[in-house]
């Protein structure tokens, strides 16, 4: 039927994809309005140098994600630690504003000392979590489809029982001027 669709077996290039990349990277992706996603890879030579620094081994360092938010105008405005284990790869951030750049720096706790961050990411922006400002007559609903829209939207809002004598009333008014209930 489909004979211009490759099977599984043609696609499959025998080739497998590697674990790693023996790079050091750390890159932030944006998820929704309120979550950030971040993964990461260290090559082995900085896991060493981190190490030979600390002098203890990497799985017993203490790892934190700092969160770094901007504003529009790129002030930072404020920052947090989030623990990690030492062995994960990637982490999902709630940052609980929307509407703002965030990087992420990944680094450990240095036995009695600061944060030293070893990998920083990109700069991610969340979207806004609300309609937008900008009114475009290009994309405007003609004033009966908009009066239908929101008076629905606000017929949503109304409880069970609101909507039930709502309904109650409008089949009452219907049936009073001679018409059939319709909605």
């Amino acid at each position: 039927m489909h004979d211009d669709i490759p099977s599984w077996e043609d696609l499959d290039g025998g080739e497998i994809l590697p674990l790693s990349y023996g790079e050091d990277q750390l890159v932030l992706l944006t998820r929704d309005p309120y979550w950030l996603f971040a993964y990461w890879e260290f090559n082995e030579e900085t896991k060493k140098d981190v190490e030979k620094t600390t002098r203890k081994p990497w799985g017993e360092l203490e790892f934190a994600l700092r969160v770094h938010r901007f504003n529009k105008g790129n002030k930072k405005e404020s920052y947090y630690d989030i623990k990690i284990d030492p062995s994960a790869l990637n982490w999902y951030i709630q940052v609980g504003v929307p509407d703002k750049q965030y990087k992420v720096d990944l680094g450990y706790y240095p036995p009695g000392k600061g944060f030293v961050p070893v990998l920083t990411s990109n700069l991610a922006s969340t979207p806004r979590d609300n309609l937008s400002d900008i009114i475009d007559d290009k994309w405007r609903l003609p004033d009966w489809q908009a009066r239908r829209l929101f008076w629905r939207i606000a017929r949503s809002s109304l409880s069970s029982m609101e909507m039930m004598l709502h309904r109650e009333k409008h089949y009452r008014e219907v049936k009073r001027k001679g018409g059939l209930p319709v909605d």
